[in-house]
C-alpha cells in the first residue's frame, strides 16, 4: 500500500510539475511575444521621435538662415545709411550689364623670362644684399634694392600712354578711375586730370584750397604734393568721366569732401567724388579713429581697418564694402575701369580678393606690397598669380623703370616682404601692355 501510495504521489507530483512547467512555458512564450511587441513599439516611437527631431532641426536651420539673411540685408541697408561722404541713392545702380574687355580673346601669349634676363633682374634689384636691419631703415629697407627702387615710383609709362595712345581709342569718351585709400588725394586729382584731360582738375588749386582748411598739411610719404601735374593735351577736348577717391579716415575724407565741393569738382559730366568708406574683401561696418582722437588727424597714412581694435571708444563707424559691392553701387559707368589704384596699408590683397568681376573690366592696376597688415600672411606671388589668371602682366614699378614679375618668377619672392609697388596691365590693352614690356626690356639694358 505504501509503495502504491508513493507511486501515486510521485506520479501526481510529476504531473503537477509538468503542468507547472507547461504553464511557465506558456507564460514565457506570451511574455516573449509581449516583449517583442513592446520593442517594436519602442523602436517605432524612437524612429518617430528621430523624424520629429530632424524635422525640427531643419525648420530651426531654415529659420536661422532666414534670420541671418535678414540681418545681412539690414546690415547692407545700414551701410548705405551710414555713408555720409555722399548719398548712396545718388549713385545706386540696378540691372548693370557685365562688361568684359572686347579684345580678351586676342590676348598675346606672354613670353617667360630667359636665364639672362633673370640674372639681370636679380642683379639690378640686389636680391643678395637686401636686409632689414636698423641701419638699413628697418622695414623701409634702404639697403634693399626692390624697396629703394620701387617704394616711390614715377609712372612715366602710364603718362606716356595717356598722352600718346589713349586719345586714339574709339571707346575713350568716358574715363573711370578708382583710388582706394585716396589719402590726401594728390595722386587721384592728377589721375582725374590725365584721364579726363580737363583743366577743371588743377592740382595746385586743389592743394591751395586744401591748405586753407589745413595749413600744416604734409607732402605725402613720397612727396606727391610736389610732383608735377599732367600736361593737358592742347588739341583734345575734355572727356566725361568719374574719379572715385575712397578714403575711410573721417578727418581726411571730411576735408577732401569740403574741398571738392568748394571747387565744384563733384559737379558736371567730369566728376571727382569723395567717399568715406573702407574697401576690403567683404561688407560691414568698421571703426576708424575719430577726428578728435590721437590717431584721427588729417592725412594719417598708417591707419587701417584694425587700427581701432585696442581703443574702439576713440573711433567712429565707417561703412566697409568689397570692391565688387562698391563698384556695383557707386560707379555709374558700366564700361571699362581704366585705372584702379590701391593703397590700403597692407590690406591690398583683401581688396583684390573681394574684386569679383571688377577685374574683368579693369585695364590697369597699381598696388602696394608690404610687410605690414595682411601681407604678413600672404606672398607677392599669391596676388601675381591671381592677376595672371585674370589676364594681367605685373611689374615692379620704379622711377621710369619696370621689372617684370609675371613669367619671371624668382625663389627670392617666397621670402621677400617690404614696402614696394607693383603695377599690372591687362594683356588685352595691347598698346599699354606693349609700352610697359618695351620699358621692361629697356630697363634690363640700362
Amino acid at each position: 500500500t505504501i509503495k502504491h501510495f508513493n507511486n501515486h504521489c510521485g506520479n501526481a507530483l510529476l504531473a503537477c510539475a509538468q503542468s507547472r512547467m507547461s504553464m511557465m512555458n506558456s507564460i514565457n512564450s506570451k511574455r516573449r511575444v509581449f516583449n517583442s511587441k513592446k520593442k517594436r513599439v519602442q523602436r517605432s516611437r524612437c524612429f518617430s521621435l528621430l523624424v520629429i527631431f530632424f524635422f525640427l532641426l531643419v525648420v530651426t536651420s531654415l529659420s536661422l538662415i532666414s534670420f541671418n539673411l535678414s540681418r545681412l540685408e539690414n546690415n547692407n541697408q545700414n551701410i548705405m545709411v551710414h555713408s555720409k561722404a555722399k548719398s548712396a541713392q545718388d549713385f545706386l545702380l540696378s540691372n548693370q550689364t557685365k562688361y568684359h574687355h572686347p579684345d580678351s580673346n586676342k590676348m598675346r601669349e606672354l613670353a617667360q623670362c630667359n636665364d639672362d634676363q633673370m640674372i639681370v633682374i636679380s642683379r639690378q634689384l640686389e636680391f643678395n644684399t637686401c636686409n632689414f636691419t636698423s641701419q638699413c631703415g628697418g622695414m623701409f629697407g634702404k639697403c634693399c634694392g626692390i624697396i629703394r627702387e620701387t617704394r616711390c615710383p614715377q609712372s612715366s609709362w602710364l603718362h606716356d600712354y595717356y598722352r600718346e595712345d589713349y586719345r586714339l581709342r574709339e571707346d575713350n569718351d568716358v574715363f573711370v578711375g578708382l583710388s582706394i585709400g585716396c589719402n590726401k588725394g594728390f595722386d587721384a586729382i592728377n589721375t582725374a586730370r590725365m584721364g579726363m584731360n580737363s583743366p577743371k582738375f588743377d592740382k595746385m588749386l586743389y592743394i591751395d584750397t586744401l591748405k586753407k582748411k589745413l595749413p600744416h598739411i604734409d607732402g605725402g610719404a613720397c612727396g606727391q604734393m610736389h610732383d608735377l601735374q599732367f600736361d593737358l593735351l592742347p588739341n583734345e577736348p575734355p572727356r566725361s568721366g568719374e574719379m572715385h577717391c575712397v578714403e575711410p579716415m573721417p578727418s581726411t575724407s571730411n576735408a577732401l569732401s569740403s574741398t571738392t565741393t568748394a571747387l565744384g569738382l563733384d559737379q558736371g559730366l567730369d566728376q571727382f567724388r569723395v567717399f568715406k568708406a573702407a574697401i576690403s574683401s567683404s561688407n560691414g561696418i568698421v571703426k576708424f579713429p575719430s577726428p578728435d582722437s590721437p590717431l584721427g588727424f588729417f592725412g594719417l597714412e598708417i591707419a587701417r581697418v584694425d587700427t581701432c581694435d585696442e581703443k574702439p571708444e576713440t573711433c567712429k563707424d565707417v561703412p566697409m564694402f568689397s570692391l565688387q559691392t562698391y563698384v556695383n553701387n557707386f560707379v555709374k559707368s558700366t564700361g571699362p575701369i581704366n585705372i584702379l589704384s590701391i593703397d590700403v596699408e597692407g590690406l591690398d590683397f583683401d581688396v583684390l580678393f573681394g574684386a569679383g568681376d571688377v577685374l574683368d573690366r579693369t585695364e590697369y592696376i597699381e598696388f602696394e606690397y608690404h610687410v605690414v597688415g595682411h601681407w604678413f600672411n600672404y606672398h607677392l606671388m599669391d596676388a601675381v598669380r591671381l592677376l595672371d589668371g585674370k589676364g594681367f602682366t605685373c611689374y615692379w614699378a620704379g622711377k621710369e623703370k619696370l621689372w617684370r614679375i609675371t613669367g619671371c618668377y624668382h625663389d627670392y619672392y617666397n621670402t621677400f616682404k617690404g614696402w614696394s609697388n607693383v603695377v599690372c596691365a591687362h594683356r588685352s590693352q595691347h598698346k599699354l601692355a606693349t609700352k610697359m614690356e618695351t620699358l621692361f626690356l629697356k630697363t634690363l639694358r640700362s
